[in-house]
């Protein structure tokens, strides 16, 4: 006979080895849901060169103990625009330079950013990033 062990959500929590933080200016938890659980419109990757009027961020960061005991980082990157189109990153250093920017001005509200790619130093891959419009 197997033995059945019988726990509350609250342990949830417990099974995951991993920790998760949300960064967002959107105020509705379904949204948030949502856009966490869909497919967004476009992955800002395939944008280069385009203008966004971002309405809304969010950024979730995942930190993994790796089997060295190293903490690994991921960050997703999702952005609204003001036609609620919605585009998404996995790109450390778009996220980076995202919370930066919210971090230096924490009342900013709505801005216009143009994708880019940059090089890299000492590779031969591009990083995506954003300039301020």
């Amino acid at each position: 006979m197997n033995d059945v062990v019988i726990k509350g959500f609250g342990e949830l929590n417990n099974i995951r080895k991993s920790k998760q933080s949300i960064y967002t200016s959107i105020q509705d938890e379904k949204v948030i849901f949502n856009l966490l659980n869909t497919e967004c419109d476009f992955k800002l990757n395939e944008c280069e060169n385009k203008e966004i009027k971002v309405k809304d961020t969010l950024i979730k960061v995942i930190e993994t103990p790796s089997d060295t005991g190293e903490v690994v980082f991921k960050k997703i990157t999702i952005l609204i625009d003001v036609d609620n189109k919605s585009y998404v990153t996995a790109s450390k250093m778009f996220a980076n330079q995202l919370l930066d920017l919210i971090s230096s001005n924490e009342e900013l509200k709505g801005f216009t950013i143009k994708i880019i790619k940059r090089s890299v130093k000492n590779s031969p891959n591009k990083a995506l990033g954003f300039e301020l419009v």
